[in-house]
């Protein structure tokens, strides 16, 4: 564990390894500047996939630099065959890491029934979620921010049931979801989160607030592409130089045990165990659209910068976001275009494919050795 004696010195750390847009001081003092957030996640204990565990821990690192306020997490409630519990254990580690205290709301079991559904049925306790969303929305002094990189049934409920709200209090939906282009093998197959809900992802194509569209795939799974997040990274590179702390964190949630001591977990594993995480490469998606909420992104060469149109038309733009008209049926199948003026639909696009798993992964490392 980290002792109050030596967080000086981690702070000073933080801003050491952090590149040169970081900021933050890592303090507890709220920074009235930072852009607010919502953070919504299927994460479950035991784990459903660890690249969760990785985005909540770069959303915090963000949070600690006091580049975001991170107003809240959304955990979708596990539905059909997932099995385990929402992990709020996981938001309670990484509070005690950052010394802050965002709350954890856990989401609707019931799936919207349609395109736009407002579910006016929902029971009181299904709809903490959505009256949550409302509620930040309402009482934000600035315009929130949402991630999705999960079910969209919360976001789409709410934002089914406030459009009014959303179209004046939602800065945009960071939606990590959905396939480019489909698999020319299987014109049918969706991606995991749109077949799990595609009347909720449906309905985000609708908002009246801006969406910024992060595609996991370009057209086939498990297949890097021009318009999809999809990156490999090797976890010994991704969790080089992390704290004793957050080693215990991603070993907690590995391990997937039973145990409920959460806090004594929080102390680097043996030896012998870390080594097995170490040697594990993991597929990641959502860094970029994570960076995105702090108004960054990455250099070809991995380092994290002030996010401008200057620097996305430049030489060392890694990716961009460019305007499209889009469009999304009831079954959750895309179709768009590129627009040739500026639209509140926007898609992400890689612009060098060599650098960019290398250079993501490099960013990512820099924002989870902040912890």
């Amino acid at each position: 564990m980290i002792s109050t004696r030596r967080s000086f010195l981690l702070s000073a750390l933080a801003l050491s390894l952090a590149p040169r847009a970081f900021a933050g001081s890592g303090s507890n003092a709220p920074n009235k500047t930072a852009r607010p957030v919502i953070h919504q996640t299927d994460l479950y204990r035991p784990h459903c996939d660890p690249d969760d565990h990785f985005d909540l821990a770069a959303v915090y690192a963000l949070f600690k630099l006091d580049e975001i306020d991170l107003r809240g997490v959304v955990l979708d409630c596990p539905t059909g065959a997932i099995k385990g519990a929402p992990d709020v254990a996981a938001i309670a580690q990484l509070n005690r890491m950052t010394r802050k205290a965002a709350p954890a709301v856990v989401g609707t079991a019931t799936l919207p029934a349609a395109r736009g559904d407002k579910a006016p049925n929902l029971a009181p306790e299904d709809s903490a979620a959505i009256e949550f969303i409302i509620e930040t929305l309402e009482k934000s002094d600035s315009p929130v921010r949402i991630s999705i990189v999960g079910s969209a049934s919360d976001v789409a409920i709410a934002s089914a049931r406030r459009p009014d709200l959303f179209g004046e209090k939602c800065a945009g939906v960071y939606l990590d979801a959905g396939s480019a282009f489909p698999n020319p093998n299987n014109p049918d197959e969706l991606e995991y989160n749109v077949a799990l809900n595609p009347h909720g992802y449906a309905t985000l194509f609708d908002l009246p607030c801006p969406l910024y569209w992060f595609p996991c795939w370009h057209d086939a799974v498990f297949k890097p592409g021009e318009y999809g997040s999809y990156y490999r990274m090797k976890q010994e590179q991704g969790l080089e130089g992390i704290s004793d702390a957050l080693a215990g964190y991603f070993a907690y949630m590995f391990k997937a045990s039973d145990d409920a001591d959460w806090l004594a977990a929080l102390r680097r594993p043996e030896p012998e165990y870390w080594s097995k995480i170490l040697a594990v490469e993991r597929a990641m998606w959502s860094t970029a659209s994570l960076l995105m909420l702090a108004d960054k992104t990455v250099t070809r060469g991995g380092g994290i910068v002030d996010r401008t149109p200057e620097f996305e038309s430049g030489p060392d733009a890694l990716y961009r976001m460019e305007n499209v008209d889009v469009s999304c049926d009831e079954r959750g199948k895309t179709s768009w275009r590129r627009a040739d003026g500026e639209t509140n639909r926007k898609i992400l696009r890689i612009l060098d494919a060599d650098a960019y798993p290398v250079a993501m992964c490099k960013a990512l490392n820099s924002l989870l050795r902040t912890l």
